[in-house]
């Protein structure tokens, strides 16, 4: 009987230490308490340390504080999470981690609040906090905020936390270099620009997109022939000059002449023209002309043989004469 009450005490004793140990956060987070941490009186990082059995860790000491009745506070509890402290605060808490009390003697003048390196994931950055708590259980106002990372050896305290942490790499989007200007093909050129303009201008006013605009080419003479559209009395044509990456004004031509001709230059083979409205608002329209698969080809034309009265009477008296010589042949074998 002894020893079963011996082991339910034992049982009691173990399950308050237990409770003792782990926070009420809603406690720390959420009500007032009459002593701890302060302006004057807060937690000291140190820095990154090697102990001499070799353990690597971050050293930090609070002084001893004491609560309203002047009783020495005698644990010290470390809550980690890997977020901002505002994160939590007034959030979810079911992430926090808490890490084992630190317990102190009456006598003690500091706290060692050391963290080691094993208690953490060395790849993370992670927040922290230190709660007191006096002999009642009662929790007291925690201290500022500290932030470490074993990985990169780094650590700050209070407002230095606020933006401290890794910074996650995004993946950059894939994207494809642009053609140069010479590796565009003038279709390519024309479709993209007239794309372009579909969107820009406004569909009221001349339309040189419904001018049936066409050409024909005549060794390096380039003639551009079309309808003349309404609203606009005059059109403005235009030229792509790769060497400037731009349109230069070739002339301005009334709607009615309906004809312009251009001289191409030895090195030009593939032309970009701009037909543009000028009277009215309206559409411009890009049209292209590669001139190298349109030169005029000269058929060769052979002379014909003439043929007429004259060539006929000479042809028959040219077999008249093969046909006496022939005669004559035969003639003279039989006479002989």
């Amino acid at each position: 009987m002894k020893k079963q009450l011996s082991l339910a005490m034992m049982l009691v004793l173990w399950t308050s230490i237990v409770t003792a140990a782990w926070l009420d956060y809603n406690r720390v987070f959420d009500e007032a308490h009459d002593f701890g941490y302060s302006n004057n009186v807060n937690i000291s990082v140190v820095g990154f340390q090697t102990a001499e059995d070799g353990t690597n860790r971050l050293k930090i000491t609070s002084p001893v504080l004491r609560d309203s009745k002047d009783t020495a506070v005698g644990e010290y509890h470390i809550i980690l999470w890997e977020k901002p402290m505002k994160n939590y605060i007034a959030g979810d808490r079911e992430e926090l981690k808490e890490l084992p009390t630190v317990s102190i003697m009456e006598l003690d003048e500091s706290v060692d609040l050391s963290i080691k390196q094993s208690s953490v994931t060395t790849d993370k950055s992670y927040f922290g906090i230190v709660v007191p708590v006096n002999d009642n259980i009662i929790p007291g106002n925690y201290s500022d905020t500290f932030c470490f990372d074993f990985g990169t050896l780094t650590y700050a305290l209070a407002s230095d936390c606020d933006n401290f942490g890794r910074t996650e790499k995004k993946e950059e989007p894939v994207v494809e270099e642009p053609k140069k200007e010479e590796d565009q093909t003038t279709k390519e050129l024309t479709v993209a620009l007239n794309e372009d303009e579909d969107q820009h201008n406004a569909a009221d006013g001349a339309d040189m997109s419904m001018a049936d605009i066409s050409h024909t080419v005549n060794g390096n003479v380039v003639t551009l022939t079309w309808t003349a559209v309404p609203y606009s009395d005059n059109v403005e044509i235009r030229i792509f000059d790769k060497a400037n990456a731009d349109y230069v004004t070739l002339g301005t031509v009334p709607m009615t002449q309906e004809k312009f001709q251009y001289t191409t230059k030895a090195n030009e083979e593939e032309l970009l023209f701009a037909f543009i409205p000028r009277d009215a608002k309206g559409r411009e329209y890009r049209y292209d002309v590669n001139v190298r698969h349109e030169a005029d080809v000269t058929p060769e034309i052979k002379e014909a043989p003439k043929v007429g009265p004259a060539e006929d009477l000479l042809m028959i008296l040219c077999i008249t004469a093969v046909l006496y010589l022939g005669y004559r042949v035969v003639a003279s074998r039989k006479a002989a």
